[in-house]
């Protein structure tokens, strides 16, 4: 698939993360490695990254236990922009930054654009990845897809009483992919201020150093396998043709 972009863009890598272990599927192995549609959710997630010229390469991050699984799995006949298979760590933090020092030791350049996927969200579709890179290329700081919020949000206390109600249009589900440029992305994960600070995302990294960071639209299909009942919708999405 090919977009819009000008012969000046500067390449694009992404990190897959993959080495959690998804206690909430209740499954005996990684969730990234189960079944989805006959292939393994992290295959589907690469595949996403692998099938787009404007993607160079992707590293993924996984448990040092299932390194060389996971090497196996990703063969390189189908995954030829795959470029290593590293450990990952035990948070979401630590993996990206195994992930960005990775390409940071193997010569890539500072400016290249990096977007940080959750191996968990097999269904990203080229439009979402599209977004984010077009956006990152016009020179935004920082990119994240999201959604609208379609719940009603409620912020409570610790008995569970409501304090607030907040706006739900000015509301949005963070989705992944996230990203920046790998020297933005190096300088947010080595702040001081994030030494001693739990990032539940990569846009959480860049708020605390004051990136500004810009969202594009991401998808209702764009689910993170979290479940059983999320596997299952995910099947029922690829069985209805909707990816």
């Amino acid at each position: 698939m090919k977009s819009n972009l000008n012969k000046k863009n500067r390449d694009v890598f992404a990190i897959i993360l993959a080495a959690g272990r998804g206690s909430r599927m209740g499954a005996k192995i990684n969730k990234m490695l189960l079944p989805l549609h006959n292939k393994t959710v992290l295959e589907r997630a690469c595949l996403a990254f692998e099938n787009l010229e404007e993607i160079k390469g992707y590293v993924v991050c996984a448990a040092i236990d299932e390194i060389e699984l996971i090497k196996n799995i990703l063969n390189k006949k189908t995954f030829s922009k795959l470029m290593t298979v590293t450990a990952g760590g035990d948070s979401r933090m630590r993996s990206v930054h195994s992930g960005l020092m990775w390409l940071n030791n193997h010569d890539i350049d500072n400016e290249a654009l990096v977007l940080i996927h959750d191996g968990a969200r097999p269904l990203v579709s080229a439009e979402v990845i599209l977004r984010c890179v077009t956006a990152l290329q016009a020179e935004v700081c920082a990119v994240a897809a999201a959604v609208p919020v379609v719940d009603m949000i409620r912020e409570v206390d610790d008995q569970g009483l409501i304090l607030n109600s907040p706006d739900r249009s000015k509301l949005r589900a963070m989705q992944t992919p996230q990203g920046a440029s790998l020297e933005l992305l190096l300088a947010s994960i080595s702040a001081p201020q994030n030494n001693n600070f739990t990032a539940v995302d990569d846009a959480a990294m860049m708020l605390e150093i004051g990136c500004p960071l810009r969202l594009v639209a991401g998808e209702e299909t764009n689910i993170k396998i979290t479940t059983p009942t999320d596997l299952h919708l995910a099947e029922l999405i690829l069985s209805n043709g909707d990816k």
